[in-house]
């Protein structure tokens, strides 16, 4: 059974976790833990509890978008910076790749997000893809790619309440 849990150093002795992306799998063992204390980032473990290791991973943080690169996200140039979350990483063990991991983990990090959205005022969930195969992960999960970034992605936080909000009852 896989489930979402806050990082917590122990969870990284269950299994060396090894995602194909040498900087992903890196920065969970060398700084995820030292981001956590210092509250700059908040990280997320999806753990595979019967076979005792960690499936994958996403950290967020606050984020601003400078107005000079506002426009290329929004369409209009911007006065001021854009208030924004970014998902700074999101990795999957190559064990679980192919399985809806990586999607699992990205709605989990969006439900989330959605919850804040209620107490913190932001306008974007940002994404920076590694490569163009992570760029088009995101894009079928919704993103949209700033206009001169190509590996850069977002989603309104409007487009985030009417994904994600759960539905009315008639």
């Amino acid at each position: 059974m896989l489930i979402a849990r806050p990082f917590t150093p122990e969870a990284l002795k269950l299994h060396p976790f090894s995602c194909g992306e040498q900087e992903l799998d890196e920065w969970l063992v060398q700084y995820a833990g030292q981001n956590e204390r210092k509250n700059n980032t908040r990280t997320t473990l999806l753990l595979d509890e019967r076979a005792g290791r960690v499936a994958g991973y996403y950290s967020m943080r606050t984020f601003e978008l400078q107005a000079a690169d506002a426009e290329s996200a929004v369409g209009r140039s911007r006065g001021y910076p854009v208030p924004a979350v970014l998902i700074a990483k999101l990795a999957v063990d190559t064990d679980y790749q192919g399985k809806g991991v990586g999607r699992l983990l990205l709605f989990d990090a969006l439900q989330k997000l959605l919850g804040a959205a209620d107490s913190v005022g932001f306008e974007l969930v940002v994404v920076h893809a590694l490569h163009e195969d992570a760029a088009c992960f995101y894009l079928k999960c919704g993103f949209r790619r700033f206009l001169d970034h190509d590996l850069s992605l977002f989603l309104t936080t409007k487009d985030l309440r009417v994904t994600f909000a759960p539905a009315n009852p008639s």
